[in-house]
């Protein structure tokens, strides 16, 4: 009798309209996909930062069009949403009594890394969100 064990689970992507309304749906799902992966204490990190990013999208893009990459590393979530814009972020400081514009300042204070990778047509904003151990082998 021959034992295998299951591979990971996949990288998870959608292509997506980054929609206020359509953000609790994709929430869900990305909290799912963490839990799945054995990273359950990163979930609200990684779901904020999605969140974020994709709001972004809605708020300073041409197109609500776009789509969002959740990859495993052995020590936490990278989430990648790539839109239609190529214009580089501009961060800023934020206004804290204002009603938007705090989204990068939240993902720097959780993420590990973020960044921007700039392409001809398009643009991917990342952010990786780690934990000090590495899943637990299943």
């Amino acid at each position: 009798m021959a034992v295998t064990a299951e591979p990971d689970p996949p990288d998870y992507r959608q292509d997506l309209v980054a929609h206020p309304e359509s953000l609790a749906i994709t929430r869900r799902i990305v909290s799912a996909h963490v839990d799945l992966w054995g990273f359950r204490e990163l979930a609200d990190s990684v779901t904020l930062c999605a969140h974020e990013l994709l709001a972004n999208v809605d708020r300073h893009t041409g197109s609500p069009h776009c789509t969002i990459t959740l990859r495993r590393r052995p020590n936490g979530v990278r989430v990648t949403v790539t839109d239609t814009n190529t214009e580089p972020l501009e961060p800023s400081d934020p206004d804290w009594d204002a009603e938007s514009g705090r989204g990068l300042a939240l993902i720097n204070g959780v993420a590990e890394h973020f960044g921007t990778v700039i392409r001809r047509d398009s643009k991917d904003v990342w952010a990786e969100i780690l934990t000090s151990r590495p899943a637990a082998l299943a």
